[in-house]
Parts: C-alpha cells; sequence; structure tokens
C-alpha cells in the first residue's frame, strides 16, 4: 500500500521550495523542485493556491509587476470595509469605497462570493438575490476519517468520500477482491468437442453458441461438422484454390504483423476469446483478380500470396474492408 502523505510534510516541502526559489512557487516549478507533486497539493487542499496559502506563502497577482496583493491584505481591506457600512459589501461598494477593485478578488479567490465567505461572512449573509455560492460541506473520509471542505454539488449521490488517490485505492483493495469484485463473475460452459468445462465471462457466454477450450478443439468440430454442404457458406461449389504457399504464407504474414489486426490492433488472444476463431489475412488484391488475369490458366499462387498482398485482420475490420469499394491502404504492409 503507497503511504499517505501527511499534510505537515506537505506544507514543510512547500515552504522548502518558496525559500530555495526565492518566490512563491507555481505548479510547474513545485513539480520541478519538490519532493511530492503538485497534484498531492490539489488532492489535499482542493487548489494549488489553497496549499501555498495553508502554508503561509503568499499566493502572486498571476499579472505580475509590482501591483500584486496579498491574501492577507486582501482579506483585511474587506472586513475594514464591512465594518464601516455596517453590513456585507457588494463589489459595486468595494470599487467605490474599497481600496482595491473586484478583480484582484477573482484571481485570489475564484469569485467575489468565494472571498466573502473566506473573509468570514456566513452563507446567511450571501443570500441575496442574483448571488450564486458554491456551497461547500465538510465530510470524512471513508478510509482515515479526515474531515475535508468539498463542493455539495459534488457529493451528489456519492456513498463514499476520499480525501486522496492512496485512500480511494486502499478502499478499492479491500472492498474489491476476489469474489467481491464486479468482473469476477464467470459462467460454466462445456467444450463442444471435447466436452471439457471451463470458465468464461458472460457477455462472451451470451454471444456465442458454441464454445472451445483451444485452438485444435476448435479446428477438429470445424473439420467435422462445418465442411462441406454444412458450412455456413456453402453454395454448391468451392472457393478458389489460394496454392499450396498459402499456409505458409499466411503463418508468415500473421507472424510479420504481430499477430495482432493491422486496424484495429486486436490481439490473435482477444480474438479467439471474442469470435472462437483465429485471425483472418486479408488478400488486398483478391485472388479472383489472378485468376481472371491468368484466365484459364492456374495463377502464379507466388504473386497471389506475396506478403505485400496480405495484411492481417479481425472479423469485423475483414468484413467491413470487403464491401469498400477500392483497395485500402495500410502504413508498412512489408513483404519481407
Amino acid at each position: 500500500m503507497v503511504k499517505k502523505i501527511q499534510k505537515e510534510d506537505l506544507l514543510a516541502d512547500l515552504c522548502r521550495v518558496y525559500q530555495k526559489i526565492d518566490s512563491p512557487p507555481s505548479e510547474s516549478q513545485y513539480d520541478e523542485h519538490g519532493q511530492y507533486s503538485a497534484s498531492a497539493v490539489r488532492n489535499r487542499f482542493g487548489k494549488f493556491t489553497e496549499g501555498r496559502a495553508v502554508a503561509d506563502i503568499p499566493n502572486p497577482d498571476m499579472r505580475g509587476g509590482n501591483n500584486q496583493i496579498s491574501r492577507k491584505d486582501l482579506l483585511d481591506e474587506l472586513q475594514s470595509l464591512g465594518e464601516k457600512l455596517e453590513k456585507t459589501p457588494t463589489r459595486e461598494e468595494m470599487a467605490e469605497y474599497g481600496a482595491y477593485a473586484e478583480g484582484p478578488y477573482r484571481r485570489e479567490f475564484g469569485s467575489w462570493s468565494e472571498a466573502l465567505l473566506a473573509a468570514g461572512y456566513s452563507y446567511a449573509e450571501l443570500n441575496r438575490p442574483g448571488t450564486h455560492v458554491a456551497r461547500r460541506v465538510s465530510v470524512e473520509c471513508t478510509v482515515c476519517g479526515e474531515t475535508e471542505q468539498r463542493l455539495q454539488s459534488d457529493l451528489a449521490g456519492e456513498q463514499n468520500v476520499f480525501c486522496s488517490p492512496d485512500c480511494l485505492h486502499t478502499w478499492r483493495s479491500e472492498e474489491f477482491t476476489g469474489e467481491d469484485h464486479p468482473l469476477t463473475e464467470r459462467i460454466e460452459v462445456e467444450c463442444e468437442w471435447c466436452g471439457d468445462t471451463m470458465d468464461r465471462k458472460p457477455s462472451v457466454v451470451e454471444r456465442r453458441t458454441f464454445h472451445f477450450c483451444s485452438y485444435d478443439c476448435m479446428g477438429e468440430w470445424r473439420s467435422e461438422c462445418r465442411a462441406g454442404k454444412d458450412a455456413p457458406a456453402w453454395e454448391g461449389g468451392g472457393e478458389l484454390y489460394r496454392g499450396p504457399n498459402w499456409q505458409k504464407q499466411r503463418e508468415r504474414a500473421v507472424n510479420r504483423d504481430d499477430q495482432q489486426c493491422r486496424r484495429c490492433g486486436c490481439t490473435e488472444t482477444e480474438h479467439f476469446e471474442e469470435y472462437g476463431r483465429k485471425l483472418s489475412v486479408h488478400h488486398l488484391t483478391p485472388v479472383r483478380e489472378f485468376y481472371r488475369e491468368a484466365d484459364s490458366e492456374e495463377p502464379d499462387f507466388t504473386e497471389v500470396n506475396a506478403l505485400n498482398n496480405l495484411v492481417t485482420l479481425c472479423v469485423e475490420c475483414h468484413r467491413k474492408i470487403e464491401k469498400l469499394p477500392v483497395v485500402p491502404q495500410f502504413d508498412s504492409v512489408r513483404g519481407d
């Protein structure tokens, strides 16, 4: 289990980087010089700027120059103006009577309402027409029990809350293991040829009529039950002879293509699991074209089954390509 990063360690490291580079670190600067990462700070404090604030590191005005206003000065001015007006100040009142405008508050806190909340004003004081406030609530981490503020909208429908990815992974490793894991369900089926039993995913069982424990059993069953007139594609004749070198060239093409579909990347193992058969090998120039050119003579099978005329495809990609009106192009179809 990955050890959880303590809040104190994150704050100390932020201060160390602050002193090292002699300026408030940005996220990229902390990723470069910090012991941890900017994402670890965001996960712990909600925002990287909030982490800097907790560490008493000033969050600079990103406009640069000499007009940077500290978070403390902004909050002090908000509270001071509220005391003078004897009410919650509006952004218009800050622009007219205060030392700053709305812009610095929006850049520092995200919105005027969030700035008011940070200055100590309550939700009730902000409940005015036209005012939108992202409501936050206190929640406890399901794993470690640490309390954090979260947006109420983010918690809708959530039964468990986690303060960090580490706690999430810890919870998953404990709750989703063995038989409790949602992907462990399997159905026992029999091999159509030898009768041996095996466990398969429910989705695979639903899609297939026949199941086989190996390529050998599938081949034996097909030669017995799917040959000649029993073959689904039987139309009273056989397909064109592909030559004595076909099986050898087919195997070479599959190995050249790393035993995967050149169009979608489906591997030989995945293909057998999905369709119960090996990958297809497609002729870019159809075999019938070679027979047509040879007229009544036998075509040159060296050309018919040349590696640069063969490409490995899955069942779905093969069907799609067969319907295309032109020969498709594949990158780097090699002839070696």
